[in-house]
């Protein structure tokens, strides 16, 4: 991965390390371990000091780590491409449906006009592979998103322009 993280508004370095499938699994450190594996070896992880983190592919099932998100400290999602928008999903499940409350990653080839719509998703950290994307953030070329078309999971957003029927009706409740 990066040795770089955006995070809490500010880049940050990365002390996470991916685990490789020839290493052992690991007793110390801060690992982030592919999602495959870590189900694999579920006992190993709840014995082990180790920080744990799981890599979750593009398209990868996150009901998998459903009884493992107590010991986890971060689950770094995979985007493949910025068209991919698989991981959207899977950090509206992590943060909404199993209510995961710690470190969600976006890793891989997304852009600066994407982090805005990743946050809503629940991403809360960004590895930094992309030198202009770096570049971007420490210009503070962040953009943020005011007007919504679609609202996000429990968030109590409503979009601009829309259902207008339905906003009268929820204030009347």
């Amino acid at each position: 991965m990066t040795s770089e993280v955006y995070k809490d508004g500010k880049i940050q370095p990365d002390d996470w390390v991916v685990l490789k499938e020839e290493d052992a699994f690991p007793s110390e450190g801060k690992w982030i371990v592919p999602l495959d594996r870590l189900v694999e070896n579920a006992a190993a992880m709840a014995q082990t000091k180790a920080r744990i983190g799981a890599l979750v592919p593009a398209g990868g099932d996150v009901s998998r780590l459903a009884s493992l998100l107590d010991h986890l400290d971060l689950v770094a999602i995979e985007f493949p491409s910025f068209a991919d928008g698989r991981g959207f999903s899977a950090a509206r499940l992590l943060a909404e449906r199993y209510q995961f409350k710690r470190e969600i990653r976006a890793v891989g080839p997304f852009i600066l006009d994407q982090i805005g719509f990743m946050q809503r998703c629940g991403i809360n950290a960004f590895a930094l592979d992309n030198p202009k994307l770096r570049k971007d953030l420490e210009a503070g070329n962040l953009n943020t998103i005011d007007v919504y078309t679609q609202p996000v999971g429990t968030r109590s957003e409503v979009p601009v322009g829309t259902r207008p029927w339905l906003r009268r009706a929820s204030s009347q409740l």
